[in-house]
């Protein structure tokens, strides 16, 4: 093991001791060492993967910039204050929008870590959900359609970086396992989720799929009130308010609306 690689497991330890993954009694510091095996695996250069190990110490610990600037150096200082969120006193909406806004500015090593990071999250939802059902939703500050929402954005702010990192391809198909059940079929699984705005949730046709997309078509047909319900075929208001909340959910544009409905 690399001498740096190795001083940032034992401050990472440290410094996460004591913290748990949401929801369990996992210590947090498996989560960075996770991420760091990714690109361990992905080939990436010792720097990005010390980062790797201390990329949350800025945001859940009381590391400061300073410290970790005279600790590890420049580069790894840069690595972890990119995909470190600035203000954690912010609203949760506000502080996942900067950070997609901030995509398009940052280097190609700052994307390997982002996607990394983000990689194993979705990994570790969907081996929790295998355990413990839907409820693994409410360890977190935004319940699923706002995660589904985060992550689906966060894929289409990283597709212009495709051709720099295989790791974005692989965020692709974790994901669509995770909401879809699915490694390359999501555009079916997406036209069946239109369905129910027009049909309405009927559950024989949803038992069968993975638990978060049923859960999401179930909540998708919640959104629409019975009393709206009278005549989805008519294109009334209901079938608009279903439609915005499937855009929302997977960060399809009005375009992609339109070409799911036919």
């Amino acid at each position: 093991m690399h001498r740096l690689v190795e001083e940032a497991l034992r401050f990472a330890a440290a410094r996460h001791d004591g913290q748990f993954r949401k929801g369990s009694r996992i210590p947090y510091v498996t989560h960075p060492v996770a991420v760091a095996m990714i690109l361990t695996e992905d080939h990436q250069p010792v720097p990005v993967v010390a980062a790797a190990l201390l990329h949350d110490v800025l945001e859940d610990t009381f590391t400061t910039k300073d410290e970790l600037h005279e600790q590890f150096g420049p580069e790894v200082a840069r690595l972890v204050e990119a995909v470190s969120e600035p203000d954690k006193s912010l609203p949760w909406e506000q502080r996942k929008q900067a950070m997609l806004e901030r995509i398009p500015s940052l280097e190609y090593d700052e994307i390997a870590l982002l996607v990394a990071d983000k990689l194993h999250n979705l990994r570790s939802i969907r081996l929790d959900i295998d355990v413990v059902g839907k409820g693994v939703w409410s360890r977190f500050r935004r319940p699923l359609r706002d995660q589904s929402w985060y992550y689906h954005e966060l894929l289409e702010a990283l597709r212009p970086f495709q051709s720099t990192s295989g790791l974005i391809e692989v965020y692709e198909q974790e994901l669509n396992r995770l909401f879809y059940g699915t490694e390359t079929e999501r555009v079916l699984k997406l036209q069946k989720l239109s369905t129910v705005v027009t049909n309405g949730f009927q559950e024989e046709d949803w038992v069968q799929e993975a638990p978060t997309l049923y859960q999401t078509a179930f909540e998708l047909d919640e959104t629409m009130s019975v009393t709206e319900r009278s005549d989805r075929s008519g294109g009334d208001d209901s079938i608009l308010k279903g439609l915005t909340e499937l855009s929302y959910r997977t960060a399809l544009t009005s375009e992609d609306i339109v070409r799911l409905t036919k």
